[in-house]
């Protein structure tokens, strides 16, 4: 078990569940990981919920009358997500919680489920063995079964430490390991960041790990798009809320786009089990 990422999603504890409501920019960014998934759910269909976190997403999921199973390395985050899920009232719905870690072979049947998701960047902490994990995911699912993930994007993470304007970032390359997250998308473990290493993907990489492991990629998105790295004018002009509309709309009319892929703080993935 990786123990480092377990331990980091423990600390980090309600935050995780804070995380896409503290401001307009994370709202955004919530709302179009939904708008990705939205219409390929059906009431009824087996959904497992990779990754689970605080259990945001499954609510939603339980609330569209899926059966969900909740996955996470984090007893902290499992725990909150029994609190939320019972505050929302959608237990009925709720096939049960496992606390486990991506990197080894779940406890589960074959073509137990008709969707997977991965979403929140788990993916981005499995550093040697991500085939094997999307090749887990594709023994799970039934035939023609859809995989849906979030991952770190490279070239977003970049735009959105623009945006904050981190001088010492840009201005230290050799210290904050730019030139090889270029290179590689590799991030070490770094004494000033508090999360575990990672690995930042590009689209073509992310299409790739798809498609040499059994699935059809057959759309991909960035998110959010326009607005990565105008997180602080985001949350100005959301004091209107026609801006705030049209500016949602933009969003949801380019996140898909060839051309806006690499645009977004997180690359967003469907494929299909061939």
């Amino acid at each position: 078990m990786d123990h480092e990422v377990k331990s980091f999603y423990d600390e980090y504890g309600i935050k995780e569940w804070n995380r896409l409501e503290e401001n307009a920019y994370s709202r955004i960014n919530y709302l179009l990981h939904m708008h990705f998934i939205k219409d390929h759910l059906k009431p009824g269909m087996n959904v497992l919920d990779a990754g689970c976190g605080s259990g945001r997403f499954s609510i939603e999921f339980a609330q569209m009358g899926c059966k969900v199973t909740l996955l996470d390395i984090s007893n902290e985050q499992l725990r909150i997500a029994k609190e939320k899920i019972a505050e929302a009232e959608v237990s009925h719905n709720i096939e049960g919680f496992l606390q486990a870690d991506l990197n080894e072979k779940l406890n589960f049947d074959d073509a137990r489920f008709d969707i997977i998701v991965c979403y929140g960047a788990p993916l981005s902490y499995i550093l040697e063995r991500r085939g094997e994990v999307i090749k887990e995911f594709h023994r799970l699912l039934k035939p023609n079964g859809k995989l849906f993930v979030s991952v770190n994007n490279k070239w977003g993470i970049l735009k959105m430490l623009i945006g904050r304007q981190m001088t010492d970032f840009f201005s230290n390359p050799e210290y904050w390991m730019i030139d090889q997250v270029i290179a590689t998308g590799d991030l070490p473990k770094h004494e000033k960041v508090n999360q575990p290493a990672r690995h930042f993907f590009e689209a073509q990489e992310l299409r790739a790990l798809f498609e040499n492991n059994g699935f059809n990629a057959l759309k991909l998105g960035g998110s959010p798009c326009i607005s990565c790295g105008n997180q602080a004018n985001i949350e100005e002009m959301s004091k209107n809320s026609d801006a705030l509309n049209t500016i949602v709309n933009i969003e949801i009319a380019s996140y898909t786009k060839e051309s806006m892929l690499d645009n977004g703080e997180f690359l967003l993935a469907m494929g299909v089990k061939k």
